[in-house]
């Protein structure tokens, strides 16, 4: 087999490019982020016709304009290292936006395939495509497909195979007009030579147009003096800005290709996706339906979820016996028994739940659904000085924190990006989803348990809107921006798309199970257990008795208990106290700490699970208001490790500080806020 051949999949977001990416690579894919930023990196792999080839998913973009951390990586990406072949998808619905893209790409120097996708689509709004025309006029090859239902997909990989065998580079050239022309002749000269494959035309068109420019030409000097002449004077020229000038030029030639090639052949059907509209983004109705999907999401998550989590919690359970019985009474079974099994089972047993969570939010992602939850909520947060494109990190942030803070690279403004950022750990991740089943199953009953996890969620929600109006008039005042977003299309989710999904995302989770999680499990076991203080009358006390009293005169013990006068306001004891301070490592930590502090002692038919131990306890078992404001602070305070460490990255120190800081007051006042109106009205 012949080396690996990389190919690069790029496109618009929206466009269907990770359907596309599954179909090619199936199950073989990994996820990282790029060198140097945090945007996230998918690739993958496939055998086909006896050649090895490996994906890279380019991150969605409707430009390589350098705006955004997105287009910077794509640009950077094609232009650097660039791959052996390009596909470009293209949404056949609205072909005009989406050839901007391939205007831009077309002289970049790289062998390119157009998947033309969502054919389906086109064909239902009365769109006749001329693909032979389209072809010929980019000088591609062009592929109809329809990625959700895997159509196209052999068609495509054999242009890819023929392509490969004889390499073709795109000779069309975008006229810039007589103005610009002259103007990239007279700097074509001053370029230095240098190893790229891009033509020093297109060079000189990425320098004047504003767009990344390449570290070997931003190295001469004179080149860049000139290019900045050129760039006044041609301003001068057009009264306008020369991005602009450029952008005109790759929107009309994809204007002109789109005339060329599209024809309606009859009457548009009647638009399903408006119809549909009037209803999700009515200013009110659309509210109470978003507040119906979550509430649907979290009755899945407990009506499926618990009942699978008690049959992994009872796998769990027998674990540890069976481990207890064959291992000799040591410091080795203490530490397997009550640190690793006790700590890491405690959390996977919660996997149920994840997956389910998982795979509605997934769900409603590919349904296009969250989309419209940003302009349902629009209103409401810019009278709160955001608008609901912020909406959209903070829908992220019900998955996990880390891509949530990443995704506030979509917004337009500083001001947007940060205040977002800083309200996005408000929301309920995954993580902290463990410790609320936990304390709403032991502390609640059932017909109860759904409206608790709601208003929890709820909370948080309101808590961010409220503090994105006081940061935001804090530090920004009450500058706003409009809501400019694309609305994708309604389409069915696939099943394998919404499996990939979810399947991903749990991964991530069990591999933090046995890593992270491990380790502060551990950790927390050898601070619960040592020093070993007997004592005195330790003949008199049960087993379990004596255990706890020693685990309270432990190295864990000491740290909680010299916490715990912040947190004895709030209601929380010593044992409380040192499973929030863990839990800055990984919220799941909470409950491994938990379940290490009170899952001492043999595993015999005497032993208490965590549930039963939490409701004997004389601080949680006092009232459910105890566990309830504990799940609120778990809710509001500083997020984990992971999240701080990306914060830092896109934000600096100070900001970082500052966050740290805000959440943890946030997380404090309004827990001792719900202990004391908690307190009138049980």
């Amino acid at each position: 087999m012949n080396k690996k051949i990389t190919i690069a999949i790029a496109g618009n977001p929206n466009c269907g490019k990770t359907c596309l990416f599954n179909n090619l690579t199936g199950a073989h894919q990994k996820v990282a982020n790029w060198p140097g930023v945090t945007v996230e990196q998918k690739t993958g792999s496939f055998v086909y016709q006896d050649k090895e080839f490996e994906v890279v998913d380019l991150p969605g973009t409707y430009s390589l304009s350098a705006y955004s951390i997105e287009e910077i990586v794509v640009e950077k990406y094609v232009c650097e290292t660039p791959p052996d072949l390009i596909i470009n998808i293209v949404d056949a619905t609205n072909l005009e936006r989406h050839l901007v893209l391939t205007a831009e790409m077309l002289e970049m120097g790289v062998p390119m395939v157009i998947a033309l996708n969502m054919m389906d689509e086109a064909k239902d709004l009365g769109l006749n495509i001329d693909i032979d025309m389209m072809s010929k006029m980019l000088d591609v090859m062009v592929v109809p497909t329809v990625a959700r239902r895997n159509k196209g997909t052999v068609e495509l990989l054999n242009k890819i195979v023929q392509l490969i065998n004889s390499p073709k580079v795109p000779s069309v050239t975008i006229d810039y007009g007589q103005e610009i022309e002259q103007a990239i002749s007279s700097l074509i000269p001053l370029l230095p030579d240098i190893d790229t494959k891009l033509s020093k035309h297109i060079r000189v068109v990425m320098l004047l147009s504003g767009r990344h420019t390449l570290p070997e030409d931003t190295g001469t000097p004179e080149l860049r003096r000139n290019v900045e002449k050129t760039r006044t004077k041609l301003e001068r020229t057009f009264a306008e800005k020369i991005e602009n000038v450029f952008d005109g030029r790759w929107f009309g030639f994809a204007n002109g290709i789109a005339r060329m090639c599209v024809k309606k052949s009859r009457q548009t059907k009647f638009n399903v996706t408006e119809k549909i509209d009037d209803f999700l983004t009515h200013p009110i109705l659309g509210l109470l339906i978003f507040a119906a999907c979550m509430w649907l999401t979290f009755q899945l998550v407990f009506t499926l979820g618990n009942p699978l989590a008690g049959m992994m919690e009872s796998g769990v359970e027998m674990l540890k016996t069976s481990v207890s019985s064959i291992l000799p009474d040591n410091f080795i079974r203490s530490l397997i028994v009550d640190g690793i099994i006790s700590g890491v089972g405690g959390v996977i047993v919660f996997l149920p739940n994840i997956l389910l969570l998982f795979l509605a939010i997934g769900f409603l992602e590919d349904t296009g659904y969250m989309a419209r939850a940003a302009f349902v909520t629009d209103r409401i947060m810019h009278t709160m000085g955001l608008h609901g494109k912020s909406f959209i990190p903070m829908i992220v942030g019900f998955g996990c924190t880390v891509p949530a803070i990443m995704a506030t690279r979509s917004l337009d403004t500083k001001r947007d990006r940060i205040v977002t950022a800083l309200i996005t750990p408000f929301m309920s991740c995954s993580a902290k989803l463990p410790v609320y089943s936990l304390f709403i199953t032991t502390f609640f009953a059932p017909k109860l348990r759904t409206p608790v996890l709601f208003s929890i969620y709820f909370f948080g929600i309101m808590v961010a809107i409220i503090m994105a109006n006081v940061l935001g008039f804090l530090f920004f005042g009450k500058e706003k921006s409009p809501l400019l977003m694309e609305l994708p299309p309604y389409r069915l989710p696939t099943f394998r798309s919404v499996i990939t999904h979810m399947w991903m995302r749990a991964w991530m989770y069990i591999k933090k199970a046995g890593t992270l999680i491990l380790v502060a499990a551990i950790a927390i076991w050898f601070l619960s257990n040592y020093p070993k203080t007997i004592p005195e009358n330790s003949g008199d006390l049960s087993e379990n008795q004596s255990a706890k009293i020693m685990v309270e005169n432990s190295y864990a013990g000491h740290i909680g208990k010299f916490i715990e006068p912040v947190f004895k306001p709030l209601g929380f004891d010593w044992k409380g106290s040192i499973a929030l301070l863990t839990g800055f490592a990984a919220k799941e930590v909470v409950v491994s700490t938990l379940g290490v502090i009170y899952g001492v002692g043999e595993q015999d038919d005497q032993s208490e699970s965590l549930q039963l131990a939490l409701q004997n306890d004389p601080v949680f078992g006092k009232s459910p208001l105890v566990a309830y404001t504990f799940m609120v602070f778990v809710l509001l305070y500083v997020p984990c490790l992971a999240v701080v460490a990306v914060f830092l990255k896109e934000f600096g120190y100070r900001w970082t500080a500052f966050m740290i800081f805000y959440t943890t007051s946030a997380a404090w006042i309004f827990a001792y806020l719900v202990k004391i109106v908690g307190a009138f009205i049980i």
